[in-house]
């Protein structure tokens, strides 16, 4: 006869310890992308950065003549026109301009969250169990890392193809890929 019982000992309190880990967990992030700054200072004229060019692959781009329109606006106090507020207005891609938007990270990680979620399950585990958890962290942020770069060639992406012009321009048919400097400055970092 088997017996689901369990021997359960009382009269040692671990609930602080087990707080303190916890709460060493809650300031922990681990964040994919591209960092911003990572490449150069902005500068007028400057081509954007890799950090620049991937968010505006995901959120689209606005035609020249929209921002035009919009500048007097600005400089004369009637609006509020930062960069955030740019990038938002992108976010819907730009029809005249026909060019779609292609996200990346959001989706890719969205795609992958199943493994993630395992991996910072381990990294809960390790914690729990006495040890340092910033290795299953970084193991973590490289599968986010790796999940957004193969996010580039994966059918899953759903990308609209490349119009005739461009595939002609760059003698490409895949979405995104030039010469694979922006998949390859996707990184991770681990934060707190």
């Amino acid at each position: 006869m088997f017996s689901a019982l369990a021997k359960v000992t009382s009269g040692i309190d671990k609930t602080n310890d087990l707080k303190k880990i916890l709460d060493g967990l809650a300031k922990k992030q681990v964040y994919v992308g591209i960092p911003e700054g990572s490449d150069r200072p902005e500068a007028q004229g400057e081509p954007i950065t890799n950090a620049q060019l991937l968010y505006a692959h995901t959120h689209g781009i606005r035609q020249k003549e929209m921002r035009d329109e919009m500048n007097p606006k600005v400089e004369s106090g009637e609006m509020t026109y930062s960069k955030a507020y740019q990038m938002w207005i992108q976010s819907h891609g730009s029809p005249l301009w026909k060019s779609p938007p292609r996200p990346v990270l959001e989706p890719a990680i969205e795609h992958n969250k199943d493994m993630i979620a395992k991996q910072l399950r381990k990294v809960s585990e390790v914690a729990l169990d006495g040890g340092d958890p910033e290795p299953e962290l970084n193991k973590a942020g490289l599968l986010g890392q790796n999940a957004a770069r193969g996010w580039f060639t994966d059918p899953a992406n759903g990308w609209p193809p490349n119009s005739p012009i461009t595939e002609e321009r760059k003698g490409s048919d895949k979405p995104l890929i030039d010469t694979g400097e922006l998949r390859k400055a996707i990184t991770y970092v681990v934060k707190g």
